[in-house]
């Protein structure tokens, strides 16, 4: 096919000799190729030797495709070795600053980084099957060896740094290290300072508005009990703001549940509400006050969902149940006084007919708003500076002019500044 190839392309005028040359000459070309290529792969480390770290680091690069990974293994060491003597001057600097309390620039951490990041590069090529499909690691107790103690003055640095760039270049460098096989002898107890790295790392995405990066990290370090509660704020405002679709939700609550669903009860079930599950949130609610008959906040929810809902009897019903747990609950003694005046402008409504209303009607009507000034009044009694509800004022001056009560809402209005 080839013979037909060149025969076709050359012409049949030039003879079996000229084919046989030509055969010659692309057999030798390919040859020298492949030398040339082995050649190369076999002299990486020379090819790096004696260049700056940057050099070297392109050095590689360019070579990377037509290397074996023991080469490439080679390669990588070779950069820790002359990022090495630059990183432990760094970590005998950054040691002493710390001592002395100087404040040290992120830039003085770069060899450190770099140092790390390649020798677990290293490690992933040099932990592969040589030629004779053989895993005869090279380099991994060497590097593990020098580098293991540089990996925490990183922590402190992503700490540090309010930039969330050198905050993920710092945090992301520790955590490769720490998820690497490289430093598994040494991390074999476990990697202390893990949590903090993931948690520097959802900080940063977060501030960086990067909110699925912020929030899988986020949720890695809720592990940590010393950035535990941080990390679920992070977790779940990250996840907040990337629901778009009703499978962004369900992925959402699915998570909160597997985290903690008695703690996360109330978002869960508002979840289910905000996509139209309302079976699915009357459930959660339901489940958590089966567990917990005390749970004021399921009895909250429940009085909120039926007061959205304008069922003003359950509402109450349900506010009167979670005040009775909590006496305090200030903001559901106000929504008690929202759904008892609620339900007497919709009887007023209801009861009148042609602009009229029976008496019977009518003392139903201010039935309901008597009952709304009492949770009024309860308010005004837990939160007279008006720093929990601000409005509560208002509310109570309409209920006392409804009732006909000019006096009381008088002196409202005096409150209020009017």
């Amino acid at each position: 096919m080839i013979e037909k190839t060149i025969t076709s392309f050359l012409g049949d005028n030039r003879g079996p000799n000229f084919l046989i040359l030509v055969m010659k000459k692309i057999i030798l070309s390919a040859l020298v190729a492949a030398m040339a290529t082995t050649s190369f792969a076999q002299d990486i480390v020379k090819s790096m030797k004696g260049k700056s770290y940057s050099e070297a680091q392109s050095t590689l690069n360019a070579a990377l495709s037509g290397l074996s990974a023991e080469q490439k293994a080679k390669g990588y060491n070779q950069l820790v070795e002359i990022s090495y003597p630059e990183a432990a001057k760094a970590y005998q600097d950054i040691t002493l600053a710390g001592m002395q309390k100087n404040k040290v620039e992120t830039s003085a951490y770069t060899p450190i980084v770099n140092a790390l990041n390649d020798a677990v590069k290293c490690d992933e090529f040099d932990n592969q099957p040589n030629d004779k499909g053989k895993v005869a690691p090279k380099f991994r107790k060497k590097n593990a060896d020098r580098l293991a103690n540089f990996r925490s003055t990183l922590i402190n640095a992503a700490n540090e740094t309010t930039d969330p760039d050198q905050k993920l270049f710092l945090a992301n460098a520790y955590i490769n290290s720490s998820e690497s096989p490289l430093f598994a002898e040494v991390l074999k107890e476990g990697d202390q300072y893990l949590g903090y790295a993931q948690f520097f790392v959802a900080a940063a995405y977060y501030n960086k508005k990067e909110w699925k990066k912020a929030a899988d990290f986020a949720e890695k370090a809720i592990a940590c009990a010393d950035v535990k509660e941080n990390a679920e704020s992070y977790f779940i405002s990250s996840m907040q703001n990337t629901l778009q679709t009703r499978t962004d939700t369900l992925d959402f609550v699915k998570r909160l549940t597997k985290l903690d669903a008695n703690k996360y009860m109330a978002t869960i079930a508002s979840m289910y509400n905000q996509i139209g599950e309302k079976a699915l949130s009357a459930r959660v609610l339901d489940n958590a006050i089966a567990n917990d008959p005390n749970n004021k906040m399921a009895y909250a929810i429940k009085g909120e969902n039926a007061m959205g809902e304008k069922k003003w009897d359950d509402a109450i019903k349900n506010f009167k149940k979670t005040v009775e747990i909590d006496p305090e609950f200030t903001a559901v003694w106000f929504n008690l006084g929202v759904c008892a005046s609620s339900k007497g402008y919709d009887l007023n409504e209801q009861l009148t007919e042609n602009g009229k209303i029976s008496p019977e009607n009518e003392a139903k009507v201010k039935a309901a708003f008597a009952e709304a000034a009492t949770y009024y009044e309860k308010v005004r009694q837990q939160d007279p500076n008006r720093e929990k509800v601000s409005n509560w004022p208002y509310q109570l001056r309409m209920v006392y002019n409804v009732l006909g009560e000019t006096e009381k809402a008088a002196e409202i209005s005096k409150i209020i500044g009017e």
